[in-house]
């Protein structure tokens, strides 16, 4: 998949509801910075996603995002909405696959 190099947890601190990752691509060893934050409006758990170097990720932020909420709706059904061009038009028009 898209986290081929692996992934690590940096910090978490669950009083708070936080948890910072790390995950690695295969082939070129970028790193993109995630983190969640659970808490606010009853069970509403928060994501930013962000890639380290440039604005270009190949869409490889929205595809990890995306998996997550495929999994959490799936398996535990989660109301998720995922990352589409409709909902974030100038993401992926600037990022081609």
């Amino acid at each position: 998949g898209i986290d081929g190099g692996g992934w690590k947890v940096v910090e978490k601190d669950a009083g708070k509801g936080y948890v910072y990752v790390q995950f690695e691509s295969l082939k070129h060893g970028y790193i993109d910075d995630v983190e969640f934050s659970v808490g606010g409006k009853a069970g509403r758990v928060d994501v930013r996603s962000s890639s380290r170097l440039g604005y270009l990720d190949f869409r490889v932020n929205a595809k990890r995002l995306n998996w997550f909420a495929r999994e959490l709706r799936d398996k535990y059904g989660w109301e998720t909405a995922e990352i589409t061009p409709e909902t974030h038009f100038d993401y992926f028009d600037t990022n081609p696959e």
